[in-house]
């Protein structure tokens, strides 16, 4: 072991002000430790207990070989909702702390694990400070995380008054996450909607019925507008060399979004609220995937040419797949997602 990575395990602040106070969240607590300046970054220190198991022991998985792609999506869905609600309060964004605030930009989570091993020489640090951990005195090391964010470096590290209450807000950013929900599939042809047919879904996360609209089912060439849009090189630093590996790693990636021989077909909707939609056609829900490779998938997000739709409401575009150019048919689609913002919590201690 070098003195370098023994210098890194252990923690030696320029200035440190101990915080000690175990904030109640909805499924967990979080034990804020310290706030630190040393070598120039203005750091604030938490610790958390992890579950008692991961969250991946609480879903019943089955070999993706025996699955549709619909239950594979399902059960990624599942996954999503089982973690997503807790998570915004796994991530402080920001701490206003006696009036003086600290932004945080980026945080690092270490486990008593083989990589991170030097947690107990950082907790002992702090208990040696005074850090009370009664609240985890039953918990063993390798079950807790310690989460270390950095402050914003145009901001001043806070001049603490120890004989004043702290007097701490908890911010945590906004979120977005994806709800699974099902519906009835929806027939369309390809051109316009009809007009005011509404369609709805159940709101689960909201407990409420949702309305949206279709307005059209269009195609998009999506080969020929990525062609043209790399006929010149899109940097002129890149070589004749690069510029041409670049077009064949691109169109590669664009290979297993659609063939040359295929359209994408677009499904423009406006909601209530402007809730985001996930649709997709039904025969592709009902596939067996396709075999792995080892190219490079790519997404591709659209965005309508007009601000709102028929019915008054904002206007958005969802791909839901490709289809053969030649195809002139009505296509099943079903509503197998949505996403629900979730606002800007605070929580004042």
């Amino acid at each position: 072991m070098r003195l370098k990575d023994l210098q890194e395990k252990m923690l030696i602040p320029d200035r440190e002000v101990l915080i000690n106070r175990l904030v109640k969240m909805k499924d967990y607590d979080v034990l804020l430790i310290s706030i630190t300046a040393e070598n120039r970054k203005h750091r604030l220190w938490t610790l958390h207990k992890l579950p008692e198991q991961p969250y991946e022991d609480e879903i019943t998985y089955q070999h993706e070989e025996t699955l549709t792609k619909r239950e594979i999506m399902q059960q990624q869905l599942q996954w999503e909702a089982t973690i997503a609600i807790d998570s915004q309060e796994k991530h402080i964004s920001q701490m206003i702390i006696q009036g003086q605030i600290m932004t945080f930009n980026s945080s690092e989570s270490m486990y008593a694990m083989e990589h991170h091993h030097g947690i107990d020489m950082k907790l002992q640090h702090f208990v040696e400070k005074g850090l009370d951990l009664e609240c985890f005195a039953e918990t063993r090391l390798d079950r807790l995380s310690l989460t270390v964010y950095e402050q914003d470096d145009s901001e001043r590290f806070p001049e603490i008054d120890l004989d004043q209450e702290f007097d701490i807000t908890l911010k945590f950013n906004s979120t977005t996450h994806r709800v699974p929900i099902h519906t009835e599939p929806i027939v369309l042809e390809f051109g316009n909607a009809k007009k005011e047919v509404k369609h709805s879904f159940y709101d689960s996360f909201y407990e409420k019925n949702r309305f949206f609209y279709i307005n059209a089912l269009t195609r998009y060439d999506l080969w020929k507008e990525r062609e043209k849009e790399l006929e010149q090189p899109i940097s002129a630093d890149l070589t004749e060399e690069e510029w041409q590996q670049f077009k064949e790693d691109h169109f590669r990636a664009l290979e297993t979004l659609c063939s040359r021989k295929q359209d994408l077909a677009l499904v423009e909707y406006e909601s209530e609220n402007n809730i985001q939609l996930n649709f997709y056609m039904k025969h592709h829900l009902d596939a067996a995937p396709l075999p792995s490779s080892n190219g490079v998938a790519m997404s591709i997000m659209f965005s309508p040419d007009h601000e709102f739709g028929h019915n008054g409401f904002k206007s958005r575009i969802d791909s839901i797949g490709p289809v053969d150019k030649a195809f002139e048919g009505s296509i099943v689609i079903e509503l197998l997602s949505y996403y629900v913002e979730l606002p800007e919590k605070i929580i004042k201690l």
